[in-house]
């Protein structure tokens, strides 16, 4: 009894072609144009602030080793979120004193 194995090479070249026609070529979110420099990182670190809480909150409920990869996407959204607002604070000169 001899059976047609499947050619795996064939399915994930048919299965490549199906993700290629059916995803969209262009993101699925877009900027408006008129974004300034500066709305956009803090839209930006909004984003990271979000980001940073859900993952702590998911962190808190599972269980090593999956906690552990959690706590650290929060640890490198964290160093992104300081990061973006120190560039916040550098676009605002600093206030002099007379």
């Amino acid at each position: 009894m001899n059976k047609d194995a499947n050619d795996p090479t064939k399915d994930r070249a048919a299965f490549n072609r199906a993700i290629d026609h059916y995803l969209p070529t262009q993101g699925f979110h877009s900027i408006n144009e008129d974004l300034s420099f500066e709305d956009a990182l803090l839209y930006t670190a909004s984003l990271l602030d979000s980001s940073s809480a859900t993952a702590l909150d998911c962190g808190e409920t599972l269980d090593n080793p999956e906690r552990a990869k959690i706590l650290a996407v929060w640890h490198l959204l964290e160093i992104a979120k300081t990061t973006v607002d120190r560039s916040i604070e550098c676009l605002t000169p600093p206030k002099t004193t007379t």
